[in-house]
């Protein structure tokens, strides 16, 4: 018998849930009732020995019997919970985490141990601690041995058994015990629900905890200790199951990786990021499929020709001769490359195992190309040399090859089952083309062929496959409506017999086209010619009605099957791919817009150019958005002979070679079909496949640009100084000025080399002798290996200034010796050679002052994770804190990023136009690459929070795993080897194959004592390396060859132990440098090993230097580089001979200073300030005031001094460049339509010039465009407007005001009654429908109007940030199972709207959410038809338009609710019963609702019969935000009154309940004005 099953009598054992074991102290206290009994007797003396010596009466020994027959019943009841369970999941530390901030507690869950079990149950146990009075909310996840227990219920009460025995002497049966503690338990907790403040909890948070875990009674099972023993087995059944789900947000559940698909990942054993679609970075992860991978050679057949240029140039003979590799700017005429067409079927086959290691064999590309880049290369010349097949990025590209080929594959396989499926119900049904050329062949070449070959047997096989979906409806017992083809019907009937008599088999045709050396088979021809013979199916009694319709009818169906077939649609993309050309017609719109200064004008006239011209380009990005903005369209088509001749030889597949009358009308007619189907089908078709294959080009051309981009800015060391050693990280000082402004003081953080904050402080000015000497006395204490400057704008300079000149103070101080003086020297040459030597002894006593990219500070300065993580650190110091972190570590800067790093900018101008999800794709392949590269040590990695931002870019690896990599190691401790992985379970054999040579164990490796015995409970010194552990025997007998020793001098030694003393050798690396790899390889290779020269050759470097980082030295920002980071000025904007704008700051005598718009000085010259033939100038004082802007030219720009040197003069200012176009001119642009254009322009200006301008007196008055209007407004506040000229003519004004951040709205004033042409109307007439007297009138009635209804929306609590609202919604929905959720955000797309979006319907997903917009009018708000004055009503307006469209769908019109003439409001019935009158009155009139504003007739219910009218619908004393009583939406009444001025007539046509949908919305006042 077990203790448990022993426990002492009347102990009350406590329940644990799911059968949960004590630890062995609490078990130790289970003993058995007698031994219980002589433990006692050996320690306690009673005076009465012989009355303990008595028998116990029968009655007692009964019930004793009764009570170990319960607790047996009990321990099976246990037993059983505990066979039941799937599974006992332990709380990863963020679950710990999640659960302490949703509790409200602070601080770190590391401060304290936390053991605990997550129960999916939901029953929890209790602690056995008598210090608390009662069990609190943490008590729920606490420790066996930390739980409280309840007062009376103490360990020690469960020991006291005279209890039991006066209970029982007293007469209170046990039923009637246990009754009574229930009742006392429940009366002590509604005492302490009453006074929560007992139990140290004040009343607001005991609220919020019974909100979410109810009033603790699901819980009382677990908290009854003795009593929880009665449940029954049904009532236990019932228990919900406990899962974070059920307390938690699933927004926060999904943001944290905490749901079960993200635990699913993470223990499946196949590297993360192959069990993904997307990037493991994406917010919203799309999981790949878990099917086979088609067989690695057939893919490789596919894939081989498609890799690289390099590849298709060397192995496949593609390309001209000498193309590869083609010119750069660094080497213009590069010599070819040697090719090896002879290697073609073993590059092949190195394809078909690289495929083969990546998705059958699961191995990730980084341990590809640093563990097996042998299996893709062949060793020469004795192993002297080899031939790589596949290059890192080139394995890459096969990845995404192999992942389109299992695409085609798959949907293949799925036409493949289909036919077969027809097959079995037509068994003797045979079709060659689809089996022996369509599915083997043309299908498999594509995905578009892929899909289209499933289209082709839906329409041949039309009726069979209908017949077979009918059969699997049938089984599955579902109902299926009735499918039918287009041309079904025509193709059953007699037709086909006049479709026969073409002659033409298009499978035929398709195949002989497809084939470059194809004989076409000629058609037999009619005995009749083609009228002839259709008068036959003519006439009546048939359906057609004359024989050219029957002609038309069986040529369009021929016309049909050519459009369809795979292999002809196939061969016309490669023909449009090949012989496309592209031109640009720019719209009116665009015309005017795209100017010389525009973006786009480098291909504003392009015209013809060939489709292969835009390959490794983004410019077709650019003409894609430019169509998105309606400025111009672009044409894809294919030249007019090239289209001829694909026509040709089609009609040559077709034709039939017989002469004669007959043959000649046939072949006409099939000419004609041939034509048509390749100029109305065919080329349309691939035009637009082509369009949308040139955008996914262009995306992957400037996604891999960005992440080129950012392997060259992380695939960098630290930064290190002269004197450190490689590797070492430094010690950082970094100081910001922010923006530089009055208010900013200079914010100094300092980090030491582990990346600990030192010090934080601030110097207001370090001009100033007391804050220079603090900043001085911090340099001194810390001495910091580098000091880094940084800022928001051009003052950073001036910063940088005043710390290089405290830094040469400190450095004078600490060489001992003073700097020349110039008067000491007789010329200005000596001091300055003086001066240089001086600056070389200074050198070494002089701290490192530098610039860094702060591209990863900006954005961790406002983010929430600094807030977090330094909350008490401005922001200038967080933003500080980023540029000293990565100084110390570029890479970990930015794996740090997380999904923020698609906001850094890679490519300029470009990257904004891809899709992000793509983009992070790429970036994190980046990380991937440079973390792979450098490896990680992983136990200190675990151990800091900071660094483990890096672990997840590992290869195998991803969050997830991650996360449980990262759990389990602080659970299971420090690891002592590589072997850990495995054995503590922490990765399978496939993780740990792609992991386990980057991360890397450190260790002491004098202090290693390695025995033979137990190898896994020993450090190795291989673990210290990037050696894989496959590799280890290779490193141990080179180690063992270097040493030269022989195999029985290592026999009874461990391994590795060759390694260490090798390794602890200084003159390893001349040991190691005798050894012959070549022979060593070539040796290997020869006895069937494969070819490891590669991998000998790293082992050496690893075995050498195995604490060595490889990468480049720290990238230090060069001058330029810094000038665009602090002002975004370039070489373009402010380089030599282009024009700029000053402003005077001060003018003295001989110079002019000034200042650029970006900040930066600009100093003008009194020689630069007027030609040689004009009068002299003999001060620039005369000529210049403060705050007087100029216009310049740039003649030299000295980055450096964060300055530029400025001219006036007219001679230099005629040569000078305005602008300088960021892309190349484009050589394909029509000149001729150019000049046109550029001569209109001139045109038009110089009309414009003899116009006299009009003025009008306005302070809002400008002259300006739309564009320059919103450029002016951007730094403006909301609400702010704008007056300009219109291009609708002289009787038009355009008022543009700034709606929200980035959104203006362009309001069209229409001038009546003017007295002249120049003066301003003295009515403003708005949309049609308000009018104004003045523009000020119209500025605060109008625009300010419509601002507070904005302002008015945005304070409501359903208002949310645009791009926030989405999420808002599925979460809630989510959240809230059952029931639906709307919400509004301001509409960028569609200035002076707002939008309505709701979701009704959770799904996986979240939803299909749909949006409704809402215009914003001067007071009042419109949703379709209805105008309501305020968000109240606005909100019931939607909820009544949505019931009744609902009704309408779903029940004939009916709105949901209606009852006996009742109102639906939201819920389907009205409050009491009643409509509520204005003012919130009820009218109570014989159960009648009265209609607002309109007379009460004594029972009768206004308005149509048996309704009630819409409580807001009618006007209340303004016009009508609604209207009768067929409610919102109906025309507002006539006359005075309403939202605007009088006498406006109502607009017509007003629908009742829903009005307009929204796609129909009508126009914001003003939206149709032009953008001037």
């Amino acid at each position: 018998m077990s203790s448990r099953s022993a426990s002492p009598e009347g102990e009350g054992e406590e329940i644990r849930p799911y059968g949960d074991e004590r630890d062995s102290s609490e078990e130790e206290s289970e003993d058995d009732p007698e031994e219980a009994k002589r433990i006692a007797e050996g320690f306690i003396v009673d005076e009465d020995d012989d009355e303990d010596d008595e028998e116990e009466d029968e009655e007692e020994r009964k019930r004793r019997k009764k009570e170990r027959k319960k607790k047996r019943k009990r321990e099976k009841l246990r037993a059983k919970r505990e066979k039941q369970r799937e599974e006992d999941l332990e709380l990863s530390e963020d679950e710990l985490e999640l659960l302490n901030e949703n509790r409200g507690l602070t601080g770190s869950s590391q401060a304290r141990p936390l053991k605990r079990l997550r129960r999916r149950s939901g029953s929890l146990g209790e602690g056995s601690d008598d210090g608390r009075a009662q069990p609190t909310l943490q008590d729920m996840f606490r420790d066996d041995e930390d739980r409280d227990r309840d007062d009376d219920e103490d360990d020690l009460g469960d020991f006291i058994e005279e209890d039991e025995d006066d209970l029982a002497a007293q007469g209170e049966s046990e039923e009637q015990r246990r009754q009574r503690k229930r009742e006392e338990k429940l009366k002590r907790r509604q005492q302490k629900a009453s006074k929560p403040e007992l139990a140290g909890v004040d009343r607001a948070s005991w609220d919020e905890i019974y909100a979410v875990f109810g009033d603790g009674q699901d819980y009382d099972w677990a908290l009854d200790g003795e009593d929880g023993m009665d449940i029954d087995d049904d009532e236990d059944a019932t228990k919900k199951d406990l899962r974070l789900e059920d307390v938690f947000d699933p927004a926060e559940i999904k943001a944290r990786r905490l749901q079960d698909e993200d635990r699913a990942i993470a223990n499946n054993d196949r590297p993360e990021r192959h069990q993904l679609v997307n990037s493991t970075l994406s917010d919203n992860p799309v999981f790949a499929s878990d099917t086979l991978y088609p067989p690695p050679d057939l893919a490789a057949g596919w894939a081989h020709t498609k890799i690289s240029t390099r590849t298709q140039y060397l192995f496949c003979g593609m390309h001209e001769e000498g193309s590869y590799p083609e010119p750069t700017i660094d080497n213009t005429t590069p010599y070819p490359a040697y090719r090896r067409f002879e290697l073609g079927t073993e590059f092949r086959n190195a394809v078909s195992s690289a495929l083969n290691m990546m998705f059958v064999q699961h191995l990730e590309v980084p341990y590809l190309w640093h563990y097996k880049r042998d299996a893709f290369s062949k060793l020469e010349n004795q192993g002297s040399s080899s031939i790589q097949f596949l290059e890192r990025d080139e394995l890459w590209s096969l990845y995404n090859l192999g992942i389109r080929f299992k695409a085609i594959f798959e949907r293949n396989q799925h036409t493949q089952n289909s036919w077969e499926k027809i097959k079995s119900r037509r068994p003797d049904l045979q079709d060659e083309y689809l089996t022996t050329k369509l599915l083997p062949s043309i299908c498999m070449m594509s995905i578009e062929s892929a899909a289209e070959g499933s289209e082709w047997l839906s329409y041949h096989y039309a009726s069979d496959l209908k017949a077979v979906k009918e059969d699997e409806a049938i089984e599955e017992g579902a109902k299926r409506l009735p499918e039918r083809g287009d041309n079904e019907d025509l193709r059953s009937g007699p037709i086909m017999k006049l479709v026969d008599a073409y002659g033409i088999s298009v499978s035929q045709v398709a195949t002989t086209f497809n084939e470059p050396e194809g004989q076409p088979i000629p058609p037999k021809n009619a005995e009749k010619l083609p009228n002839d013979l259709a008068e036959e199916f003519a006439g009546p009694g048939t359906s057609f009605g004359s024989p050219e319709l029957a002609l038309q009818a069986a040529s369009l169906i021929l016309t049909t099957e050519f459009s369809k077939d795979p292999a002809i649609r196939q061969q016309t993309r490669d023909f449009m791919e090949a012989c496309g050309v592209i031109s640009v017609t720019p719209t009116d719109r665009g015309m005017t817009v795209i100017d010389e200064y525009h973006l786009y004008y480098n291909f504003k006239f392009l015209t013809r150019k060939p489709v292969q011209m835009f390959k490794d380009s983004p410019q077709f990005l650019h003409m894609l958005k430019a169509e998105e903005e309606g400025l111009i369209t672009i044409n894809i088509e294919a030249d007019e002979n090239a289209v001829q001749a694909f026509v040709e030889t089609l009609v040559r597949c077709c034709r039939s070679n017989d002469y004669g009358e007959i043959s000649t009308a046939w072949n006409a007619l099939r000419a004609e079909i041939c034509s048509d189907v390749t100029r109305k089908y065919l080329v349309p078709t691939a035009a637009r496949w082509l369009k949308e294959h040139l955008k996914g080009e262009a995306d992957d051309f400037v996604a891999e640009r960005c992440r080129l981009e950012l392997e060259m800015r992380v695939n960098v060391r630290p930064f290190a100084s002269s004197d450190m050693d490689q590797g070492e990280t430094p010690s950082v000082l970094a100081l910001t000025n922010g923006k530089g402004e009055i208010r900013d003081a200079t914010m100094a953080v300092m980090l030491d080399d582990d990346g600990n904050i030192r010090t934080q402080t601030k110097f207001d000015n370090l001009r100033d002798e007391l804050d220079k000497q603090a900043f001085v006395d911090l340099v001194e204490k810390r001495k910091p290996r580098v000091v880094v400057i940084g800022g928001l704008s051009v003052q950073a300079a001036r910063l940088r200034d005043d710390v290089a000149s405290a830094l040469r103070e400190l450095a004078i101080r600490s060489h001992g010796q003073n700097p020349p003086v110039a008067e000491a020297y007789q010329s200005h040459e000596q001091y300055q050679l003086a001066l240089a030597d001086f600056d070389a002894q200074l050198s070494p006593y002089l701290t490192p002052l530098i610039f860094v990219n702060d591209s990863t500070a900006r954005l961790y300065m406002n983010s929430e994770e600094a807030e977090k993580e330094y909350p008490n650190l401005p922001v200038n110091g967080k933003y500080a804190l980023g540029l000293a972190r990565y100084t110390q570590n570029p890479l970990n800067a930015y794996a740090k990023l997380g999904k923020q790093i698609a906001s850094v900018t890679f490519m300029e101008h470009h990257q904004k136009l891809i899709n992000v999800e793509k983009l992070l794709i790429h970036l994190e392949r980046g990380l991937v690459n440079s973390v792979c590269f450098m490896g990680i040590e992983i136990n200190s990695c675990v151990a800091d929070a900071y660094q483990r931002s890096m672990l997840p870019f590992i290869s195998g690896m991803g969050p997830r795993k991650a996360d449980a990599l990262v759990h389990g190691i602080h659970k299971q401790g420090t690891l002592l080897n590589r072997l850990a992985f495995s054995d503590l379970g922490l990765f399978g054999p496939t993780t740990f194959e792609n992991v386990a040579g980057f991360l890397t164990i450190e260790n002491d490796l004098k202090d290693m004592m390695l025995e033979p015995e137990n190898p896994q409970e020993q450090p190795d010194p291989l673990d210290m390396t990037r050696i894989h552990p496959e590799d280890y025997e290779f490193a141990q007998k080179m180690c063992q060859d270097a040493l030269d020793l022989d195999v029985e001098d290592v026999t009874d030694r461990h391994k590795s132990e060759v390694v260490q003393t090798l390794m602890l050798d200084d003159k390893r690396a001349q040991k190691l440098g005798e050894l012959n790899l070549d022979d060593f390889a070539f040796n290997l290779q020869r006895q069937g090993e494969g070819n490891k020269r590669h991998t000998l050759g790293e082992i050496v470097n690893e075995l050498i230097r195995y604490r060595a980082d490889r990468r480049p030295a720290f990238y230090v920002p060069s001058e330029w580089e810094v000038v665009t980071m602090l002002t975004g000025e370039t070489e373009r904007t402010i380089g030599r001979g282009l024009k700029v704008t000053a402003t005077v700051r001060k003018a003295i005598t001989a110079r002019v200073f000034c200042q650029l718009e970006s900040g930066m000085d600009a100093i003008l010259e009194r020689d630069y300030v007027a030609d040689e033939d004009q009068p002299p100038v003999t001060s620039c004082e005369e000529f210049f005031k403060p705050r007087q802007a100029i216009k310049a030219v740039v003649i030299q720009a000295e980055p450096n001094r964060f300055q530029v040197r400025i001219s006036t003069r007219a001679s230099d200012l005629r040569q000078a460049v305005a602008f300088i176009q960021p892309f190349r001119d484009e050589p394909y642009n029509d000149l001729i339509r150019k000049s046109q254009a550029e001569d209109a322009a001139a045109a038009k200006k110089r009309r414009q010039a003899g116009k006299v301008k009009r003025v009008v007196n306005h302070p809002n008055w400008h002259i300006m465009n739309s564009g320059q209007a919103e450029q002016f407004l951007a730094s403006q506040h909301r609400g702010d407007v704008v007056i300009r000229p219109s291009s609708k003519g002289s009787d038009h004004l355009a008022v543009t005001w700034k709606v929200d951040e980035d959104i203006y709205q362009h309001i069209d004033v229409q001038e009546i009654d003017k007295p002249n042409e120049y003066s301003l109307g003295r009515i403003l007439r708005v949309s049609g429908r308000y009018s104004y007297s003045d523009l000020d009138e119209l500025i605060i009635n109008h625009v300010k109007a419509i601002a507070r209804k904005l302002d008015e929306i945005q304070s409501h609590e359903k208002y949310k940030a645009e791009e926030d609202l989405e999420a808002y919604l599925k979460n809630y929905v989510q959240a809230h199972p059952g029931r639906s959720m709307y919400g509004f955000s301001i509409d960028s797309d569609r200035p002076g709207y707002v939008k309505l979006c709701f979701l009704n319907k959770s799904t996986k997903d979240g939803g299909v959410i749909q949006t409704w917009p809402i215009a914003v009018l001067p007071g009042a708000y419109k949703l379709n038809n209805a105008e309501v004055p305020g968000v109240t009503e606005l909100c019931n307006a939607f909820k009544l338009q949505y019931s009744a469209r609902l009704a309408e769908q779903g029940s004939g019109g009916k709105t949901p609710g209606i009852r006996l003439g009742k109102t639906p409001l939201p819920g389907g019935r009205t409050p009491g019963g009643r409509t509520p009158a204005p003012g919130g009155v009820s009218v109570k009139r014989g159960g009648a609702t009265p209609m607002y504003g309109q007379p009460q007739i004594p029972g009768r219910t206004p308005g149509q019969h048996g309704m009630t009218p819409n409580p807001y619908g009618a006007p209340i004393p303004q016009q009508g935000y609604g209207g009768p009583s067929n409610g919102y939406g109906g025309p507002p009444p006539t006359g005075p009154g309403g939202y605007g001025r009088q006498g406006i007539p109502p607009p017509s046509n007003r629908q009742g309940y829903g009005g307009m949908t929204p796609n129909n919305a009508p126009n914001a006042p003003g939206i149709s004005a032009d953008r001037a």
